[in-house]
């Protein structure tokens, strides 16, 4: 038994529009779509100047585990920060907790003035504190 033969014809491609032709438009619409994506800015430490830095990174790993701890037992915990890696020189203080909120400000004892705060809106730089 033989298959029927098949021909596809694109009715796009033409004599009209040469292919090294069709190829430069393509590229140049990819071009143009590309200078209107998004770009992502990157988060600078409010004392360091340093991007995504160790303490921010805490920080972050920090609301995750919040996160899966509420989403796990219906409440927050810090029973989910007992086993967190802290870098050298790393804490982290409980501001304020309830079973539906905290607030965790991570401190770096070689950085002073570089805070972040962890809140169940995310991780932000933390304001000074004033005395």
């Amino acid at each position: 038994m033989t298959l029927p033969r098949c021909t596809f014809r694109n009715r796009w491609t033409s004599a009209a529009v040469p292919s090294g032709m069709m190829r430069i438009l393509v590229i140049a619409l990819v071009a143009a779509l590309a200078a209107c994506a998004p770009q992502a800015t990157p988060v600078t430490g409010p004392a360091t100047g340093r991007v995504d830095s160790e303490l921010q990174r805490t920080a972050q790993v920090a609301f995750h585990r919040m996160e899966l701890a509420y989403l796990l037992t219906g409440s927050y915990t810090t029973n989910a920060l007992v086993d967190l890696d802290l870098p050298r020189g790393v804490k982290w203080t409980l501001e304020e907790f309830s079973d539906t909120s905290y607030r965790l400000r991570f401190t770096d004892d070689n950085r002073p003035g570089d805070a972040w705060l962890s809140t169940p809106v995310g991780v932000t730089p933390a304001p000074p504190i004033s005395n």
